[in-house]
């Protein structure tokens, strides 16, 4: 059962972060709050309904950014034409996670402000060089996904803060990017996003929920990517999903077949 819980439901951005705080906690497809939740792990006073706000809704290309707003569904990002065109890579994570009652209720904003674990959007994202607007009554800032996911369900925004949109650069001609994971559940053991900037000739690689937080490393050329090293230098959470050492495993497996996926797509 949910404990007890008052519930907000303001018009407007403004209104809603003069509500919002420590114990007033932004609600939209509830996919992992109503869980944590259930669970006791969180009791907040006050659930505040963001799910009809217009500045959290949409997609648009706005200064060579896909602009994404907080509360579009998984399954909005994976059906968007501008997602398609722009970013394959993340309209493919999108069609394909957890299950199809958490793509079509599940929140991107909301995703990434739990900061799950085991999750396959900030991999996607961290890899395409996202970020994300997080507005309170003080003003905006706009950080990294990388450092807003701080530790395993702890994301970097104040209690008084509403994550608004995640932003995206449009990739440069000839970039390519690619993603594979490791699933026995609805959640994966592993995932690897692979991304390569055609305008830098840089490659990004990000291996997550393999551990607590995702691990990233940028590099010149594919060559320098040795999944061994890559297996070694992770701190693997052991759960049911597997051991530590098989988990170390599978991760050396999955680079190595993000490195071939990238490799194919250059040829």
């Amino acid at each position: 059962m949910l404990p007890s819980f008052a519930l907000a439901r303001p018009d407007t951005l403004d209104a809603a972060l003069e509500v919002i705080g420590e114990d007033h906690v932004p609600y939209c497809g509830g996919t992992e709050l109503l869980l944590a939740m259930r669970a006791g792990l969180t009791r907040p006073r006050t659930l505040v309904d963001v799910k009809r706000l217009p500045e959290l809704g949409g997609i648009r290309v706005d200064d060579g950014r896909v602009v994404i707003g907080a509360r579009e569904t998984h399954h909005d990002v994976a059906t968007n034409d501008l997602v398609r065109r722009h970013l394959p890579m993340l309209a493919e994570v999108e069609r394909t996670v957890g299950n199809a009652r958490v793509r079509a209720q599940g929140s991107v904003g909301g995703n990434l402000c739990f900061a799950e674990p085991k999750s396959d959007v900030a991999p996607a994202l961290i890899a395409l060089d996202a970020t994300v607007t997080l507005a309170s009554p003080q003003g905006r800032r706009e950080i990294s996904v990388e450092d807003l996911m701080a530790g395993p369900y702890w994301a970097d925004k104040e209690p008084d803060e509403l994550l608004v949109d995640i932003r995206v650069p449009v990739p440069a001609p000839g970039s390519r990017a690619t993603y594979v994971k490791y699933q026995t559940m609805e959640r994966p053991t592993v995932g690897v996003a692979l991304a390569h900037d055609a305008g830098t000739g840089s490659f990004r690689l990000v291996v997550g929920a393999v551990g607590e937080v995702p691990l990233v490393r940028t590099v010149g050329a594919l060559t320098e990517i040795d999944p061994e090293a890559v297996a070694q230098e992770i701190d693997p959470t052991p759960d049911l999903t597997g051991s530590e050492r098989y988990k170390r495993h599978i991760t050396e497996v999955y680079v190595r077949r993000a490195v071939e996926a990238m490799t194919e797509r250059s040829a």
